[in-house]
């Protein structure tokens, strides 16, 4: 009996990451001819449309026309993204990735890889490689509260608030720049940012005909090939783009294999001082479950244990997999109404559909359905999500000399369908078994917001920035989950979010600056339905200052930033379980984040330049309350303890990098760049318990990069080399906590995720090692 209890409360937290992950999966309902026809019909042929352009562009001799003059007046891809861009004189505090720098970093990692770099940035990977399901946290806030865009369009799941990486494969090939907004930032469209924003550029016109070929082999298994097209610019007025890619890993971690594939497809018409752009992105991806950690006993023998899918006897189950499918549909229109005036409207549409496949042993099968037999024994079973998301952002901007003025916003709606499935049982024939459903919920949600926003001169060195928005939320969800339970619930939320700010310009290439910018943002998903309805969380709010100082020339860059982040009823694990044992987040009435966060970029020489930054901060719940189970009693116990740490928030993280220039010329160049991150130690849960942290680490990276240019056929040719944790370093980035008391059962016998902490206090606590040293090589060719 305790084991069935204990397994049953281990299940509960060492699932966590699966709830998250349901909550991603939720289905709108599409007629189905809609959905035979995306399937069939529109990806052939955009495979067809790739080789003929391969074709057409590898046989055209005719030169290249010139450039529109609409072109030369307008900066076509700006114009739909400046609406949600910081610029040089914005107050905020962000950072910007170059496409060339991203070329030069992008080894067919997820977007968090690609930006651990970057200051405050901690990535995680479940897989331990980089490849899979990967995370960020930026100040030490989760995705969740970090609102992504793409060319200003929401990405964040409606729901879970997420971003769920993996549904975009090689999308970094298809990126000219990426802006990281630390803390507020300015007004965006869709979810509140908590932590930052990032917005991700997609590329823009190229005017020239291209083909490229990208490719990579690494450790464990790792393939990346990848082919581009583009038609250039035809006939003063049109470009299509086309990009299909694929990449296989086994991972770090047992049975942690990644199967991805995307597709690209942009289409550029233009005209008279504006443009019209539709573009479709889809990633597809089937990947083996890692996402439950490993125990503390293992790290040091068994550091690539995985448990997903050995509930099945003798050999783990061989399709316990995650399998979804996640297609963007964006259609832009951008026009510059005279020299002072440009507007961009966009509309889009997501399809999202998938599930994860789980084998369940010693299942009591009537549990799931009236309609199964009263046996207890093995089963498998897949967790849907099927979600329409769908809406438009609009923009318009006056411009002159000194100010600069954007007036828009965004109405979303999505449409999300939850469901499971009973697809096998052991003792059931499986030619005669027909899949059962036994749970189903439907959820809406619409989110609608405008914004208003001003830079303009006070003096002729102080600009003074004012940012207004307004936001409305309306969710309801309806139906039962996978415990049975009614989860219907319904919530309406209306936010002002005001951003006030000062830039100083003392001298050129010098300048103060200095924001306080207020957020709201609205409980997800699991808040509301794990919350028992008579007590559902409130909105959290967030205020936020940022005061600093950049200085800029040609032999240096220096960045010192200071930073308070004020929150209000932040919704945080407390050890509150809701009427079925689950862990529930609860709104913790103050807590911080304070630090200041240092950069700076030297030429030491003509050949040799060091990139470096650095952030100190404490992150602290002022009054921090916990809620324990105490397995003897089946209650609570509450302990105040005082002031806390937040989890998973380090107080140092430091990275550093040397890029030395062997040759560089406009030719040919190649580069040696060594790098080292360090990350200070980080408390799995809320209550700053040191029997259950992460230690402080840090690993070194190595790369090659060389590229030379041809005048033939072959345009020209870039080889990179990433030796990642070249010093073999042992280290964790990420793991989950869960405490309890039991006096009258030892769980470590029965299971190895238990450690003892002394005086009848036990935790059940999970790990995600990282690869020790492993490579990735790449080469790109552009015909």
């Amino acid at each position: 009996m305790f084991k069935s209890v204990f397994t049953y409360q281990q299940t509960n937290i060492k699932t966590s990451a699966n709830f998250l992950k349901i909550t991603n999966f939720q289905k709108g309902i599409q007629p189905k001819a809609v959905k035979l026809f995306l399937k069939n019909a529109l990806i052939p042929v955009f495979n067809a449309l790739l080789f003929t352009f391969i074709a057409l562009n590898l046989n055209a001799q005719n030169p290249l026309p010139k450039p529109p003059d609409s072109l030369k007046s307008l900066d076509l891809q700006q114009v739909t993204v400046t609406a949600t861009m910081a610029t040089a004189a914005t107050p905020m505090t962000f950072t910007n990735l170059s496409k060339d720098q991203i070329r030069r970093n992008d080894f067919g990692q997820d977007i968090p890889f690609l930006l651990k770099t970057t200051p405050s940035v901690v990535e995680t990977s479940d897989a331990g490689a980089g490849i899979g399901y990967t995370g960020l946290r930026i100040r030490g806030s989760d995705a969740s509260r970090t609102n992504i865009t793409v060319d200003g369009i929401p990405l964040n799941d409606s729901e879970s608030q997420l971003v769920y990486w993996v549904n975009m494969p090689d999308f970094a090939a298809s990126t000219s720049m990426i802006q990281i907004q630390r803390g507020v930032g300015t007004s965006t469209n869709g979810s509140g940012a908590f932590g930052a924003t990032i917005n991700l550029i997609t590329n823009g016109l190229r005017p020239e005909k291209y083909l490229n070929y990208t490719g990579g082999v690494g450790s464990f298994g790792t393939f990346r090939n990848a082919i581009s097209a583009g038609t250039g610019l035809m006939n003063n007025k049109f470009a299509v783009d086309v990009k299909l890619s694929s990449i296989a890993s086994e991972g770090y971690v047992d049975r942690a294999s990644s199967r991805l594939q995307s597709l690209y497809v942009s289409g550029l018409y233009l005209f008279k001082n504006g443009s019209l752009k539709a573009k479709l992105m889809s990633g597809k991806e089937k990947t083996y479950q890692s996402w439950y950690g490993i125990p503390a006993s293992y790290l040091d023998s068994l550091r690539t244990y995985n448990p997903a899918g050995t509930e099945k006897a003798d050999s783990p189950y061989a399709n316990q997999t995650d399998n979804y499918q996640q297609t963007h549909a964006h259609l832009a229109y951008n026009q510059q109404f005279t020299h002072n005036w440009r507007g961009n409207v966009s509309v889009h549409y997501t399809k999202g559909d998938g599930y994860y496949e789980e084998y369940k042993a010693n299942q009591k099968l009537k549990k799931y359905s009236s309609a199964l037999p009263k046996d207890t024994t093995d089963l498998v079973r897949q967790l849907w999500l099927d979600n329409n998301f769908y809406g438009g952002i609009f923009s318009a901007t006056y411009q002159n000399k000194n100010i600069e003025w954007t007036t828009g916003g965004g109405w979303n709606e999505y449409d999300g369908n939850h469901f499971g499935k009973v697809i096998s049982v052991k003792t059931i024939d499986a030619k005669t078994f027909t899949p059962v459903e036994f749970y189903r919920s439907v959820s809406k949600k619409t989110d609608f917001n405008v914004f208003s926003k001003l830079n303009a001169p006070i003096t002729k060195q102080l600009n003074g920035f004012v940012d207004m928005q307004l936001r409305t939320v309306n969710y309801t969800t309806s139906g039962i989950d996978r415990k049975k339970r009614d989860i219907s619930r319904a919530a309406d939320y209306v936010f002002f979010n005001p951003k006030l700010g000062l830039n100083y310009v003392y001298t050129e290439g010098s300048k103060f600056y200095a924001s306080f910018a207020v957020a709201n943002r609205e409980p997800n998903r699991n808040d509301l339905t794990d919350a028992e309805l008579t007590d559902l969380p409130v909105s959290e709010r967030l205020l936020n200052t940022e005061i600093g100082w950049k200085k800029q020339s040609e032999a240096a860059t220096f960045g010192v930033n200071f930073y308070l982040m004020n929150y209000k009823n932040q919704l945080a694990v407390t050890g509150q379980i809701n009427d079925v044992g689950e862990q529930i987040r609860a709104n913790v009435k103050d807590s911080y984040r304070a630090g200041v966060e240092l950069e700076a970029a030297i030429k030491l020489s003509k050949s040799l330049i060091i990139n470096t930054n650095a952030t100190f901060s404490q992150n602290k719940i002022r009054n921090f309350t916990e809620r324990i189970d105490n397995w003897d009693t089946a209650l609570q116990e509450t302990i105040n303890r005082g002031r806390t740490d937040l989890a998973l928030s380090p107080n140092a993280i430091f990275n550093a990098e040397l890029n030395y220039s062997v040759f560089k010329n406009a030719q040919s160049e190649l580069h040696i760049i060594p790098s080292v991150k360090y990350v200070g130690k980080q408390f799995l849960g809320n209550n700053s318990n040191t029997n259950t942290q992460l230690a402080a680490f840090n690993y070194s990276n190595l790369q090659i990069y060389y590229s030379t240019k041809f005048n033939k056929t072959i345009k020209s040719l870039t080889v990179k080399l990433l030796i990642n944790n070249i010093l073999d370093q042992k280290y964790v980035n990420n793991g989950w906590t869960y405490n309890f008391i039991s006096a009258n059962y030892d769980p470590r016998p029965d299971d190895p995720y238990a450690r003892s902490e002394g005086k009848n206090v036990y935790n059940l606590s999970g790990f995600f090692p990282q690869a020790g040293r492993h490579f990735l090589l790449g080469v790109s060719v552009d015909f």
